[in-house]
Order: structure tokens, then C-alpha cells, then sequence
């Protein structure tokens, strides 16, 4: 799957927008908002953009029943946004493109993501070879191979690395997951104005009232069955908090350089 998305990366055109977003990110959350509003969100392991430049959706039944679980997702058209987890130097036009970057306080996108490789090890991620092992393993590069790396190093070189090609592009912005969920019609607007999308608030109101978590929850469980695996899991900010203190495992995250970067995008580690 990493070669599709390898394949797709390779494949944008200069109107397409790179979200870079490492997983556990609420990349699911800003897709469905983006659809909502007649825009198109590419999935680089599910969607295949051939070399004409045109979509095409997963062709595999497990695959689409997967791209079925996130509301509304199968509409097309306005502007494309693709969901990126490769470092920049895959994009060699990259001073063309435009760049957002959805960012999420790290304690919880790595957390999350260690949930959603755990949670789908069996299924959906079944030919990647994950061990059922503890968080503070998975940070140390025992559980899983993932792109990016589901550890410290990993967060901080995807963020540190897109930030700085971040302003080599011809617009770019960012977006954080915690605005996203306390004050999401304030940062959707945001960002279509800075990519020069005019929409009205009317519609921006209704498109994250159309994906708030309990809406996409509620859908998902409907098509997913008896699976017990979910992609939407929790959808909270600050879940950190329930597990972070005075512990070997919050130590891994007061590393310098992961301080310095998330410090960066306004999270303070102490």
C-alpha cells in the first residue's frame, strides 16, 4: 500500500492541496468536513489517481467497505486534497503545490495512532507484521513499521521536515486538531480563506454539524458492523492527560527535540 502511495504522491497535479498530516491526526475529522462542502479528499493507500490525473476508488471489497466507514466520503468534485504521510522530498514540484499541515498535540496522535494499528493489526493492516505490544514498546520501535514511524523520532522529522517545505510553497497553512473540535466553523474558515475558497458560513456551519463525532461515530458503527475496531475511537482533546505524568512513558516525550517542535506548533511538554 506504501507503493500507492508512493504512486499517487508522484501523480498531483498543481491545483491539488497536499494535506500533510501524520496519523492520529484528524485527518478523518477534516476530510468529512472538506466533502461536506463539495471537495474532494484523496486517500493514498484506498483511491488511485492514474497517470490522466483522474480518481478512481479502491477497487478491493475490504478496501471499500474500510473507505465506507467514514461518512461521506465517496462524493467528488471542487477543490483536491490528499492526505499525505510521506516526507516532502516525494513531492519534487513541491514549491508549486499547495501545503496544509493538520497537526495534533503529540501525546495523542501518537497514542491514537498506536489505538488504530492495534485495533486494525488483524484486518485492515493485516500484511504489515504488528506485535501485540505496550505503548511505551510501540514508541521504541517495537510494534509496528508505519509511515511515518509510529515513535518520537518520527513525529518530530515528518513535522520538522513539511514546516520547512511548508515555506517553500506557494501558500500554505495550518491546522490544529484541537481548533478543529472547540472552535471548528473559526478554523475551517480559516483555511478556505487562505487557500481562496470562498464559502459561506451558513454551509461551513452546516458541514461541521454534519461531521461531528457522534454523527460519524453513529455511521460508522452502522457500516462496520460487529467489527469493534474503530476508526472513530474517542475524538477527544487533551486524552493525554488520563495517562501522562510522572512516568517512564511521558519521559519519551520530553525529549529536547520533541519539546522544541511541539512547541512549535503551540504544545508545551513538561
Amino acid at each position: 500500500m506504501r507503493e500507492r502511495h508512493v504512486r499517487n504522491a508522484a501523480r498531483l497535479g498543481a491545483q491539488d492541496v497536499v494535506v500533510a498530516a501524520y496519523s492520529g491526526s484528524g485527518a478523518a475529522l477534516l476530510s468529512n468536513i472538506l466533502v461536506e462542502l463539495g471537495h474532494t479528499f484523496i486517500d493514498p493507500y484506498l483511491d488511485e489517481i492514474g497517470e490522466d490525473g483522474r480518481l478512481r476508488g479502491p477497487s478491493d471489497e475490504e478496501l471499500r467497505r474500510y473507505r465506507d466507514r467514514i461518512a461521506h466520503t465517496t462524493g467528488s468534485g471542487g477543490r483536491r486534497f490528499f492526505k499525505n504521510h510521506l516526507p516532502p522530498d516525494h513531492f519534487p514540484d513541491i514549491a508549486t503545490q499547495t501545503v496544509v499541515l493538520l497537526v495534533r498535540d503529540p501525546r495523542d496522535a501518537l497514542h491514537s495512532s498506536y489505538r488504530f494499528f492495534q485495533g486494525f493489526a488483524d484486518t485492515l493492516l493485516s500484511y504489515l507484521t504488528i506485535d501485540d505490544v505496550s505503548f511505551l514498546e510501540f514508541l521504541d520501535d517495537k510494534g509496528a513499521v508505519g509511515e511515518p514511524p509510529v515513535t518520537i523520532d518520527g513525529w518530530v522529522d515528518f513535522y520538522r521536515a513539511w514546516a520547512e517545505a511548508a515555506q517553500r510553497t506557494s501558500c500554505s497553512a495550518v491546522v490544529r486538531f484541537e481548533e478543529l473540535k472547540t472552535s471548528p466553523v473559526a478554523a475551517v474558515t480559516r483555511l478556505l480563506e487562505t487557500l481562496g475558497l470562498d464559502t459561506g458560513r451558513a454551509a461551513v456551519e452546516r458541514a461541521v454539524e454534519r461531521s461531528s463525532f457522534e454523527k460519524m461515530r453513529a455511521h460508522e458503527e452502522k457500516v462496520a458492523g460487529g467489527s469493534t475496531a474503530m476508526i472513530m475511537r474517542r475524538g477527544q482533546v487533551d486524552e493525554w492527560r488520563e495517562w501522562f505524568g510522572d512516568n517512564e512513558l511521558s519521559d519519551r516525550f520530553r525529549a529536547p527535540h520533541m519539546i522544541e517542535t511541539a512547541a512549535r506548533f503551540g504544545y508545551r511538554i513538561c
